[in-house]
C-alpha cells in the first residue's frame, strides 16, 4: 500500500453480529436451521430458526430473546416448525418447568451440558451448563488480531436467551473443569 491510499477501517454492523451469535449457539444443533438475515428496511431485521419438532420449538420460543433492540435498529426472532411460526408459551412458569424447557430446546444443541436448580436465600435459580468452548466468528473486530468475535459458549448464550423469566434468575455457567485438565 503506499503512503497515499489510506486503510479503509470498517466494523460489523450489530445486526450481523446477533444474527452470528444466534447462528453459532441456539444455531449449532442439527435440528435447528437459521435462514439468513433478513433487512426489512428502516433499521428493521429479521432472524428466523427452522426448528425440527413442535416441543423443541415451543421450548425455543419461550427462552429466546424475541427483539433485540441495539440503538437504532430492531432485530426480531421467529421461530417456525413446520412452516408455522411458534409463540412462547405465555403462562407462568415453575423454576422446574424452566429447566425442563432448558432441556428440551437445547438437548441436541453441540454446546450444552445440563441444567440445574439452586435455592440461595429462598430465591431458586435456573443454570443452565454449557461446555467450555469458545464460540469464534469474523466480525470486524480491532482488538483480535484476526478480527474474530470470541466469547465463551455460556456468555453467548447469555446474550440470544432470557436472563430471567417469571422473576427466576437464569444465569448461564460453564461446565467445571477438573484439576487435571479433563472435563
Amino acid at each position: 500500500m503506499s503512503m497515499n491510499k489510506k486503510a479503509r477501517i470498517s466494523l460489523s454492523p450489530p445486526e450481523f453480529t446477533y444474527f452470528n451469535e444466534i447462528k453459532h449457539s441456539v444455531g449449532k444443533d442439527p435440528l435447528v436451521r437459521v435462514s439468513p438475515l433478513q433487512d426489512h428496511g428502516d433499521g428493521q431485521f429479521q432472524i428466523v430458526l427452522h426448528v425440527k419438532g413442535f416441543k423443541k420449538a415451543k421450548a425455543l420460543a419461550t427462552l429466546i430473546v424475541p427483539e433485540k433492540v441495539i440503538g437504532e435498529i430492531s432485530i426480531k426472532v421467529k421461530v417456525m416448525s413446520s412452516g408455522k411460526q411458534v409463540s412462547p408459551i405465555s403462562r407462568s412458569l415453575t423454576a422446574k418447568e424452566l429447566a425442563a424447557l432448558h432441556r428440551i430446546a437445547f438437548r441436541t444443541n453441540r454446546f450444552f451440558r445440563f441444567v440445574a436448580l439452586r435455592t440461595i436465600f429462598g430465591t431458586t435459580f435456573v443454570y443452565p451448563v454449557f461446555k467450555i468452548r469458545v464460540v469464534q466468528f469474523f466480525n470486524d473486530d480491532l482488538s483480535d488480531f484476526y478480527g474474530n468475535y470470541n466469547h465463551v459458549a455460556a456468555f453467548v448464550f447469555r446474550n440470544v436467551l432470557h436472563n430471567e423469566i417469571n422473576g427466576i434468575p437464569i444465569p448461564f455457567s460453564t461446565e467445571k473443569k477438573n484439576k487435571y485438565g479433563k472435563k
